[in-house]
């Protein structure tokens, strides 16, 4: 299912509010990157966060569906969609935008051109 443009600018400037962003169309959905670190996928209006064993109960605790394209070979899942309070509320989204891109530096996933960037994320997340 593609993404529209009114669900993609919601999802760039709340976003924003946050952290920079960057966007890349990719199948049939969108792929979002804070640096080189790919921490988010759109699919039709739904927004899903990378999530690691630390950072997924939050989403199971919430009843929060899991990503599963429907050529997945595998039943487990590295994205889960973000609850929509969170999207609103920018301290919170912080937090969880915060987590997506931690569990990505710990995967292959945010390495790009074999670079993997050595800077903190108090550094890369600013608290204004």
């Amino acid at each position: 299912m593609s993404v529209s443009y009114q669900a993609l600018n919601r999802v760039l400037h709340h976003l924003s509010q946050v952290a920079p962003v960057r966007y890349r169309r990719i199948f049939s959905g969108v792929g979002l990157y804070h640096e080189e670190y790919l921490f988010g996928v759109m699919t039709g209006h739904r927004l899903y966060f990378r999530v690691d064993d630390i950072s997924r109960t939050p989403y199971i605790e919430r009843c929060m569906p899991a990503l599963h394209p429907p050529s997945a070979f595998s039943n487990s899942s590295h994205f889960y969609q973000l609850p929509d309070a969170v999207l609103e509320s920018p301290g919170e989204l912080r937090y969880w935008m915060r987590a997506a891109v931690e569990a990505t530096q710990g995967s292959d996933q945010g390495v790009t051109a074999g670079v993997l960037t050595e800077a903190p994320l108090q550094f890369l997340f600013s608290a204004g």
